[in-house]
């Protein structure tokens, strides 16, 4: 299901995959496209689509704010209808040395494609816009967000999400997220143009709103931690019961255990 949605000069395009062709789509993903910039280029499997809206609208370029397959799938279409794409060195060598995924990704978001992408400079200059890139790791160590201060947007990729978290992917880094989101909750900015929840208004009130809920589990967690009790026990108290077909569907990937295990141990690489 392909979706487009206009927010003044922003437009959006909303990209989401239906489980065995009969389930809702899991989790809708967006690109953006402003000035002539398309942030992050969805699926793999709307890369047609995607490469026509673009076309539509006007892009002349394309930037990712991270490697995962939702939001490089469309790379190589795009650059097969001569888009350029940037990308920070991280997410390049990413892309170029290919990364593995597990079955549930490819079943929700397709496979992971390989790609040989252009430098992302610090600074994206548009004909109306100036964006400023900046690090945010903890979701992934190679996500970047970019930032418009006299319009007052934040392109966030997945450093929002939601503000009350209760799952992590295996590999997310508790103490790199927290620290990334106090570094942004300091930016000037009302528009979270979050790639799968985004907010028009009070998006960085609903971004310091997600950092004090993981700051305030991280102090639930360490007191129970303390107190001797072991890490699935914490995680059921303070998140609630694991979703068992989740955890299957996921080989355990996606999980609240993660979350506690990497505010305890920090994440696992991936393998």
């Amino acid at each position: 299901m392909v979706v487009a949605e206009q927010w003044g000069v922003v437009r959006a395009l909303n990209q989401g995959r239906r489980l065995l062709g009969i389930l809702s789509p899991y989790m809708m993903v967006r690109c953006y496209c402003v000035d002539g910039l398309l942030v992050d280029s969805g699926l793999a499997a709307f890369a047609g689509q995607t490469l026509e809206w673009a076309r539509r609208e006007g892009v002349r370029r394309a930037v990712l704010t991270h490697h995962h397959e939702d939001h490089s799938g469309g790379v190589p279409r795009l650059q097969e209808g001569g888009l350029p794409v940037l990308a920070s060195p991280a997410t390049g060598s990413k892309l170029s040395g290919g990364f593995a995924t597990y079955f549930y990704q490819r079943m929700v978001w397709g496979r992971a494609t390989r790609a040989q992408v252009g430098m992302l400079p610090s600074v994206i200059e548009t004909d109306n816009h100036c964006f400023q890139v900046f690090a945010a790791p903890g979701h992934c160590d190679d996500q970047i967000v970019l930032y418009e201060p006299d319009q007052g947007w934040l392109f966030s990729g997945d450093a929002f999400i939601g503000q009350r978290i209760r799952y992590f992917r295996g590999d997310e880094d508790f103490q790199a997220t927290v620290d990334s989101l106090q570094r942004l909750c300091q930016l000037d900015f009302d528009s979270l143009f979050c790639a799968h929840r985004p907010r028009l208004q009070g998006g960085r009130e609903a971004l310091r709103g997600k950092l004090n809920h993981l700051l305030e589990l991280q102090g639930r967690v360490l007191e129970l931690h303390a107190r001797g009790l072991p890490l699935a026990q914490i995680a059921r108290r303070l998140l609630g019961k694991e979703p068992l077909l989740l955890y299957l569907f996921s080989a355990g990937d996606l999980s609240k255990r993660n979350l506690v295990r990497s505010i305890l141990f920090g994440p696992r690489p991936r393998k």
